[in-house]
């Protein structure tokens, strides 16, 4: 009969040799990600790539946008490592030193150029939950490792040669980033994880992309069995998330929480990205779409533009410079430039033609901009004043659609901004919120009593709702300029009640707003993480973006600059001006709230399209009445400016 110390002792060796025996730390048998990084590679070489077939079936694309910057590798991938957009990143090779299997990327450099954004915080939030990341790639180009890499640049596993090292550093890893699509093959084939989600994404443009203007990465994402991402499928789909709300189209910031997700990993607050998920279609068609816009987008703005300043300046010269002009020439230049502000609000519908040609959009400006024309010289007939008020209607109206319907404009939107330049996900655009300020304070002065109140109000409602502009910026624009109509209607002057005003209005608009995308539908978008972070930090954040931008495109001053000319011009009701600025003092008070919303909106926004949009607007406002006006005095235009 065996005794109990007999029956232990085999239990006891088999252990001690279990514990003796050397073993490789490997991923989770559960999941595993897969994370191809690929440098310069576009949408349609992607789609071309032979031993990508099989993946492009098995999943879903998309085009992936990168803040605006579609020209460096390492931009995207700090983004892609922080589920945060960075405001640069050092380009060329990144810097690293090998060690205890891995390697440590030198990774101060980019921390000093992202801003808020923290490189690494994908792979830090993967260690403290006790996964790992590995890294494999071979050649000088490593821009992957700033993905892979922690916060302190640390990557655990990194295999930057021999194959079979490549292997084991696949099967060691949860998270393994890859430099490139010729490992992704043999990284299938070694895995032994049950399900494994691929994700390939591009970095970067080559010249040729940016050439075309082609900023939208490629991206891919498929998930499931190896052998089954192997043998493809039926798709392939597309791809979209709750930070673009497009089919088709998602962020750099995306794909961190998607991984996070997947490995059931919680997102830490710090990511403002949301989980990619699968969408109907593949944006081949966007794509193609997207092209013929930015072959278009500079011509088309050009001529408008030109339209604009030279009706501007022709204006300004008549107005100030030439004693006795000719009354034919003073109303063919206001003609001229109530037609720039008609094709300037016709860009609205022409940016959603899913057909980007010279010949479709060139038709539909003209037939639009014909008709807002044709509208606003009708209305202003008797009263030059309506005519402006009209096209600035006109374009209030058509925003307010757009959004209605939900914003087919902004994917390629003629007045810059888009949705595929990374600038503006979602909502109301910059340039488009310039358009709905005009609208409704020049609307309001056509209007009786407190009407123009509840109208700007309204507007201010439309542009900050979750589910139409979710756009704090603008919204707190509109609130502001709903403030100013009504102060400068009831007290008639801007004093310490007006500014007070102001201020309890802007305060309670950014509550409102905050708490409307917290419980309201389309909600939890970017507006509750600018409130979070505090309205002075934003504000002053927003004013230092808008100042690199604008200095980056010195005509963008003309229109900052020029809101305080008018501004002052109209709070001294100049001599020129005075027959179309006091018969009726809604005029002159619409002028003077407009400039000042549009000097707040240049501030509040992170482009300078507000302002340009309410520069246009105010510069018709005051020179079209007076242009079409006879003046009694001609010497009045050389004093306009000193009376």
């Amino acid at each position: 009969m065996l005794t109990r110390r007999a029956l232990l002792a085999p239990v006891l060796g088999f252990a001690l040799a279990l514990a003796l025996v050397p073993t490789a730390a490997t991923a989770s048998p559960g999941r595993q990600v897969i994370l191809v990084v690929m440098t310069e590679r576009s949408y349609g070489q992607v789609l071309s790539e032979p031993g990508l077939s099989h993946l492009i079936s098995a999943g879903g694309l998309g085009l992936m946008t990168t803040s605006g910057r579609a020209g460096g590798p390492s931009l995207t991938a700090v983004n892609l490592g922080a589920g945060r957009s960075a405001d640069g990143a050092p380009a060329g090779r990144v810097p690293f030193a090998k060690g205890d299997g891995g390697v440590t990327v030198d990774v101060g450099p980019y921390r000093s150029a992202a801003g808020d954004a923290e490189p690494g915080l994908l792979g830090s939030t993967l260690s403290e939950a006790s996964l790992t990341v590995g890294y494999a790639g071979d050649g000088p180009n490593h821009v992957g490792m700033l993905v892979a890499m922690d916060l302190q640049g640390r990557i655990p596993t990194a295999a930057l040669e021999a194959t079979s090292t490549q292997a084991a550093t696949v099967g060691a890893s949860d998270l393994v980033v890859l430099a490139g699509p010729s490992l992704l093959g043999s990284a299938l084939e070694s895995t032994q994880a049950a399900e494994v989600m691929v994700v390939l994404v591009g970095a970067g443009a080559s010249g040729e992309m940016r050439e075309t203007g082609d900023a939208a990465q490629p991206i891919l994402v498929a998930s499931g069995s190896p052998d089954d991402l192997l043998a493809g499928g039926d798709g392939p789909e597309g791809l979209t998330s709750s930070t673009t709300r497009r089919d088709g189209v998602v962020s750099d910031v995306d794909v961190a929480p998607t991984i996070l997700g997947f490995l059931g990993v919680t997102v830490p607050d710090q990511m403002v990205g949301a989980p990619i998920e699968r969408s109907d279609r593949p944006p081949t068609e966007l794509h193609e779409r997207y092209l013929g816009h930015r072959e278009l987008v500079g011509p088309v703005g050009a001529a408008v533009l030109a339209l604009a300043l030279g009706s501007l300046f022709s204006g300004i010269a008549a107005v100030f410079l030439l004693r006795s002009a000719a009354p034919r020439l003073e109303r063919a230049i206001a003609l001229a430039m109530i037609a720039s502000l008609a094709l300037f609000v016709a860009t609205i519908p022409a940016s959603a033609l899913t057909s980007q040609t010279y010949a479709s959009v060139g038709a539909c400006m003209l037939a639009v901009g014909a008709a807002i024309l044709a509208l606003a010289l009708w209305c202003g007939h008797s009263d030059p004043k309506a005519a402006v008020a009209t096209a600035a209607v006109a374009g209030l109206v058509l925003v307010v659609l757009d959004g209605i319907l939900g914003w087919p404009s902004q994917l390629t939107p003629l007045l810059g901004g888009g949705v595929l330049d990374g600038e503006r996900f979602f909502g109301l655009g910059n340039a488009h919120a310039g358009i709905v300020l005009a609208g409704a304070v020049l609307g309001a002065a056509r209007l009786p009593g407190r009407s123009g109140v509840w109208l700007i109000a309204a507007a201010a409602a439309f542009a900050g709702l979750p589910f139409l502009g979710a756009d704090l910026g603008g919204s707190l624009t509109l609130a502001i300029a709903g403030a100013l109509w009504f102060a400068v209607r009831t007290w008639r002057h801007l004093g310490w009640r007006t500014w007070v005003l102001v201020a309890i209005v802007s305060l309670g608009t950014v509550v409102l707003v905050t708490l409307a995308d917290r419980t309201l539908p389309g909600g939890g978008t970017h507006v509750s993480r600018v409130a979070a972070g505090g309205p002075l930090h934003a504000f002053v954040d927003r004013l230092a973006a808008n100042a690199r931008v604008t200095s980056a495109n010195a005509s963008a001053w003309l229109a900052v600059l020029g809101l305080p000319f008018w501004l002052i011009l109209a709070l001294r009701r100049s001599q020129r001006f005075r027959p179309s600025l006091e018969p009726d003092t809604r005029w002159r008070d619409a002028v003077v709230v407009l400039t000042l919303a549009g000097m707040a909106g240049f501030g509040l926004n992170d482009t300078y399209g507000l302002a340009g949009s309410a520069f246009a607007f105010a510069s018709a406002a005051m020179l079209y009445p007076t242009l079409t006006a006879p003046t009694a005095d001609p010497v009045a235009r050389s004093a306009g400016l000193i009376a």
